[in-house]
């Protein structure tokens, strides 16, 4: 990957959270940002507006689904990839039909995992949502748009 990517955490559980970010910050390729609850999780996907997502669907204020559908009703429209120790066919329909793009049950494996995030990010780049940040611009090539930091159109 040549740009860092960003990702946000969204976890309750500290340690696997810390865990999976200190893992996928040693790969030197992304930027990670944490929430522990799905509120916080909302917020700072609309904030950050993030390459990609991991949510986790058993979060202690709201559902990690309903977390998904309050993002995407926000118009984040980057990877969402659920995580989860529920794993019946039943659980993976219902993320995927809440706007996650992927569902991995817990315990994984690191590599798995980050072989989906890149999968993922990979596919992303080439869809009508991709949005490309260029130091304080942000590129929306679908739209062919240039947008600046006070939010100035050009194109």
């Amino acid at each position: 990957m040549a740009q860092r990517k960003t990702l946000l955490i969204v976890d309750d559980n500290d340690d696997l959270r810390v865990e999976i970010a200190e893992q996928l910050a040693a790969t030197e390729d992304f930027t990670l940002s944490q929430a522990a609850t799905g509120l916080s999780g909302v917020e700072a996907a609309v904030r950050l507006r993030p390459d990609l997502i991991l949510l986790d669907v058993d979060l202690p204020d709201i559902n990690g689904r309903e977390a998904c559908r309050q993002m995407r009703s926000q118009q984040v429209t980057c990877p969402i990839i659920m995580l989860t120790a529920a794993d019946t066919d039943d659980d993976t329909v219902q993320g995927l039909d809440a706007g996650a793009n992927d569902y991995v049950t817990k315990p994984f494996k690191l590599a798995v995992l980050l072989a989906r995030i890149r999968a993922q990010l990979r596919s992303h780049e080439h869809s009508e949502g991709a949005v490309f940040r260029l130091g304080t611009y942000e590129f929306r090539p679908s739209a062919k748009l240039l947008i600046d930091a006070q939010q100035k159109k050009s194109g």
